[in-house]
């Protein structure tokens, strides 16, 4: 809530490496000076009311390797200078008022590995020498909603390591170059709404990583061969907006016919209209009658259509039964109080999940709905995917990406004599750490619904045959209401969660402020101790945060797992990481809002440590170090001496 302008006295402070005012309500310009702080390595004026342009001399700081201005008033053109600073890694200005081309000028920056400028007024072609230079892109590139013109430069092929690419809502014109198929690694391609002509490449089915692409609202023509462009995979793919597209059914497109003659033409002139209106007669009949029995509203259920809308696959109600045996009890994964987890495996061998609802649970019908809503409309790598829903009325639930390795909470509370018991080091858990980080820092802050979870644990992280951890489950996830989870208007009087997950101030009435940060420090707490936090040795006042902070640093082979701490008992360089790790846990975890980082400040904090863990220096450069993540902590509560917290 800190307003004003940015003190220009700011620029003093030439020793600084990471300067962060986000989402306050300072106002005017971005202070010209500011090329003094020639140390500066991230930039981070988010979500402000900041005016007037982008200053020049931005370029001028040499060590500058992210920048990030989004959601301010900023207007005019992005400076020439910008790349000046060739160290720049990641450049978001999207949400301002920028107009103006895209400069040239920003093939200097030859480091970018995400380039973010959409929701700005930007016009004119794309720069065909900026994507050239883009050969180090490997997160995403997005220039939606400006009003770029003109054709897909053909150096678009240049940027064969990005994972998504988003340039919908433009003005771009010509075909859909077959070079797209270059782009080996990427899983998300956006190009609606634009002006795209001719047909659909051949190459789109070399995209072996692909999830999800919208060519919808284009002008695209021709046939898509009837065995589809992904034969083998589920991958969600939307067409609509381009009545010159016909193929298969399961793309809701009109059937390709070889039909040209005369007859034919004066069939679909006259004759097929005069029926297609005594069939829509019969229909608002029909469904007028259905309405009076009151048999379409068990026949309609408002959930499905998010995912009709969004083109998901269909499965049958045969399908399931045969995918699990008829829901045999072999096939079980897992029961709850909504319902079941199956293991599925479909007729082309794929293997999926399949949560079925107790329909006798009204909560568990509320749950579904609220799954439904949030699952049909969010997409990130560390999310349990969704593949569809079915809505049967002895079955209803959902078909899920199948994680192979299971629950992380499976592992962490396995017996060490069991035959599947997997033994986490020091690394393995850092990296689902930040797997889990990343997730929830998408839910909180990148996703446009702005979505708490409410009930992060260790068994709603799944583990997919990679051992990437994906976050699920959820039912009881809530939107908020406005731009910042931190200041988050939801009620928690009736949120719920898992005991010894759930935030202290739950319950109170108060606003929910960071209720899963408090879940996901826990969730540390419990890789690193193997100890569940309901654990009967917490008892009264007792509980496994306090249990850790009572022995940290002093007592630390007390707490840690026996086998994690003989993986770093050794090494002075990973006692040093874990105890940075444990530290961030508790920090997470503290008893009040207010001393919590928020997730993205610990996402970025544990990407560092992971970083320096595997001994790459060069790309920690570009996160916060966990210093800059303990600095934020109140001083009356520092968990470590001055002389302690200065070795990591």
């Amino acid at each position: 809530m800190i307003s004003g302008s940015i003190p220009q006295q700011i620029v003093n402070l030439t020793n600084l490496t990471f300067l962060d005012l986000r989402n306050n309500l300072l106002s005017g310009t971005i202070p010209s000076g500011i090329k003094r702080l020639h140390e500066l390595e991230i930039l981070l004026l988010d979500g402000n009311k900041l005016e007037g342009s982008i200053p020049s001399e931005i370029g001028q700081m040499q060590h500058l390797g992210f920048l990030s201005l989004t959601h301010n008033q900023l207007s005019g053109k992005i400076p020439d200078s910008l790349c000046n600073s060739q160290q720049l890694r990641r450049l978001f200005l999207h949400h301002n008022n920028l107009s103006g081309e895209i400069p040239v000028s920003l093939e200097g920056c030859q480091k970018l590995e995400l380039l973010d400028l959409s929701y700005n007024k930007l016009g004119g072609r794309i720069p065909r020498e900026v994507i050239a230079s883009l050969k180090n892109l490997q997160f995403y590139l997005n220039l939606s909603w400006n009003s770029l013109q003109g054709p897909l430069p053909q150096e678009m092929s240049k940027i064969v390591m990005a994972q998504a690419i988003d340039i919908s809502g433009n003005q771009l014109t010509g075909t859909i170059p077959n070079s797209v198929g270059d782009y080996t690694a990427l899983e998300h391609l956006n190009l609606s709404h634009n002006a795209f002509v001719g047909p659909l490449p051949d190459s789109l089915s070399e995209l072996k990583n692909l999830q999800e692409m919208d060519l919808s609202f284009n002008h695209l023509s021709g046939r898509i061969p009837e065995a589809g462009i992904f034969p083998n995979r589920i991958v969600v793919i939307l067409f609509m907006g381009n009545p010159g597209l016909c193929g298969p059914k399961n793309y809701s497109l009109p059937p390709c016919s070889n039909l040209t003659d005369e007859k034919f033409s004066l069939l679909k002139k006259i004759v097929f209209p005069v029926v297609g209106i005594i069939v829509l007669v019969l229909c608002f009949f029909i469904l007028g009658m259905l309405w009076r029995h009151k048999l379409l509203r068990q026949l309609v259920r408002p959930s499905s259509f998010i995912f009709q809308r969004l083109s998901y696959p269909k499965f049958s109600y045969q399908d399931l039964v045969i995918a699990t045996s008829d829901f045999d009890e072999s096939n079980l994964l897992g029961v709850g109080s909504f319902g079941s987890v199956y293991k599925g495996i479909l007729r082309d061998g794929k293997i999926i999940a399949i949560k079925t609802l107790n329909l006798q649970n009204e909560e568990a019908l509320k749950s579904f709905r609220s799954e439904c809503k949030l699952l049909g409309r969010i997409r990130h790598r560390n999310l349990a995917r969704i593949i569809s829903a079915f809505f049967y009325p002895e079955l209803k639930g959902l078909v899920l990406e199948f994680a192979c390795n299971g629950s992380l909470e499976r592992h962490l509370h396995l017996e060490r004599d069991d035959e599947e018991f997997c033994q986490f080091g020091l690394r393995e858990c850092l990296r689902i750490a930040v797997d889990v980080a990343h997730g929830m820092e998408y839910l909180h802050h990148d996703c446009p619904l702005q979505i708490v979870h409410c009930d992060l644990n260790s068994s709603n992280v799944l583990l997919d045959a990679n051992m990437t951890a994906l976050v699920t489950d959820f039912g009881i996830s809530r939107l908020t209401s406005i731009n910042s989870v931190d200041s988050l208007s939801t009620t928690t009087f009736a949120l719920k969660g898992s005991i010894g997950y759930i935030a202290p101030e739950y319950g109170l009435g108060g606003n929910v402020t960071r209720g899963d940060v408090y879940s996901y420090g826990i969730l540390i707490l419990e890789m690193i101790t193997r100890k569940r936090p309901s654990d009967e040795m917490f008892v009264g006042d007792m509980s496994l945060q306090k249990w850790v902070r009572l022995a940290f640093l002093d007592r630390l082979a007390d707490i840690v797992d026996n086998g994690l701490w003989r993986d770093v008992n050794e090494n002075m360089e990973d006692k040093k990481c874990l105890i940075s790790f444990i530290h961030v846990g508790l920090l997470c975890s503290s008893e009040s809002p207010r001393e919590r980082p928020s997730i993205r400040d610990v996402a970025n904090a544990l990407e560092s440590l992971k970083t320096s863990l595997m001994g790459d220096e060069a790309a920690s450069n570009l996160r916060a170090t966990i210093s800059e993540l303990l600095a934020n902590t109140n001083p009356t509560e520092t968990l470590a001496s001055d002389s302690q917290s200065s070795t990591f």
